[in-house]
């Protein structure tokens, strides 16, 4: 970005606007940034004097025609064009909102895998919007995908090499036999020989080299490259879907941007299933352990106190009511005149009971002879319980692999 010397004007029938920097130039022309109308910030793209062969004249014709007609938001909209004569600037030019940045200033400053997803989609829909008018770009790469950072939205933007379908052609542009129209890091290989060629397939290859980029930081070229998976082992699943987009020959690559998205779908619900596969195979189901301490140690009797007919006794701590149930379950027991566990009544560490006189050490003694016998039969019912647990939670895990891999069958099965 340089500012310039002072401020330029450009105007068309709609319009003034004020240009004050440049923003980049390329093989085409220059992009300026200034306001225009209502000062809004505008970036201002000329195809310059010096540049101006028949042939570029022709391809930026095709550009503005095709940006003019266009209103998807994943790629830039020409809102006025115009052609400037007399001044410090000459040629034709069109306006377009301006961007705050594009893809290679974000990779700059690192994109966070989590984040990559949400990004390259909207390349793709920009991409795909293109190819279901007939438009193929030819020169896809980070510094043609412009960001907004306000609204972290991106645009496909120079459509200055692309391949336009006859119905969008303004005017008839014939690529020469030796002309390379494309940057060549980007290229598919259809493109770096002159006279083959060059379809949808070629901006296909070209996203699997920014999908991989996004992620690792370079472009990969030959078989040696770096993978997503050894930066995102979460998103390994891409390598196979990069490494088919990066084939040598168009027609092995994926026909289509739409098959491109089924692919990511289908291999990122592949990739889920299996790790829920390898979650599953790796659940430890531990035999529960009883920490119940009424369960190992019986309570003690350390107390008892008797008046208007009650019988008040003392134990060493507090019941629980899973004890004070083992207690009513535990079987065969000695009583005093049917005086059994259930003529108790349990608050806390004491127990009451109604008695006489006479049956007082009588129900002490078959009290105390419960003690162990309740704790006892409390560690059965809970080893009892855990077991169940424990085949329950089996058969569930056994129902959740199951489901699992008929869910991957059919995955891998599937044929778009």
């Amino acid at each position: 970005m340089t500012k310039l010397r002072k401020p330029i004007s450009f105007e068309t029938t709609f319009g003034t606007y004020v240009v004050d920097e440049l923003l980049g130039e390329g093989g085409t022309g220059r992009v300026y940034g200034g306001v225009g109308i209502d000062q809004t910030a505008i970036a201002l793209k000329v195809l310059a004097e010096d540049r101006a062969t028949t042939d570029k004249r022709r391809r930026f014709k095709n550009e503005i025609a095709f940006l003019v007609r266009n209103r998807h938001p994943k790629i830039v909209t020409v809102i006025d064009y115009g052609i400037a004569r007399g001044g410090d600037i000459n040629g034709p030019f069109y306006v377009m909102r301006r961007y705050h940045s594009n893809l290679r200033g974000l990779m700059r400053g690192g994109i966070s895998p989590d984040s990559v997803f949400a990004l390259f989609s909207q390349i793709l829909d920009g991409v795909e919007a293109a190819h279901l008018q007939g438009v193929v770009h030819r020169d896809l790469k980070p510094e043609n995908i412009l960001h907004d950072r306000d609204s972290n939205t991106l645009a496909i933007a120079d459509f200055g090499t692309a391949r336009f379908t006859e119905d969008l052609v303004a005017t008839t542009v014939e690529t020469g036999p030796a002309q390379r129209l494309a940057n060549f890091q980007y290229a598919a290989p259809e493109q770096r020989t002159p006279g083959n060629q060059v379809r949808a397939a070629a901006d296909i290859y070209a996203l699997g080299l920014i999908l991989n980029e996004m992620f690792t930081g370079v472009v990969p070229h030959g078989t040696e490259y770096r993978l997503i998976s050894q930066v995102a082992e979460q998103q390994g699943f891409l390598d196979a879907i990069v490494a088919r987009m990066l084939r040598q020959t168009p027609d092995e690559r994926p026909t289509s941007v739409a098959e491109i998205k089924g692919l990511i779908q289908r291999h990122q619900s592949e990739a889920v299933s299996l790790q829920r596969l390898s979650q599953i195979d790796g659940t430890v189901i531990n035999v529960a352990e009883i920490d119940e301490p009424l369960a190992q140690t019986p309570p003690r009797l350390v107390g008892a106190d008797w008046g208007r007919g009650q019988l008040t006794l003392k134990l060493d701590r507090s019941v629980t009511p899973e004890w004070i149930s083992a207690l009513m379950q535990m079987g065969s027991y000695s009583s005093v005149l049917g005086k059994g566990p259930n003529a108790f009544s349990f608050h806390g560490s004491q127990a009451t009971v109604k008695a006489a006189e006479y049956e007082v050490q009588a129900l002490i003694d078959n009290f105390k002879s419960w003690l162990p016998i309740a704790s006892r039969t409390l560690k059965g019912l809970l080893e009892q319980a855990a077991q169940k647990q424990e085949a329950t939670r089996r058969e569930q895990l056994r129902s959740e692999r199951e489901a699992e891999e008929q869910r991957l069958r059919v995955l891998r099965n599937i044929r778009i």
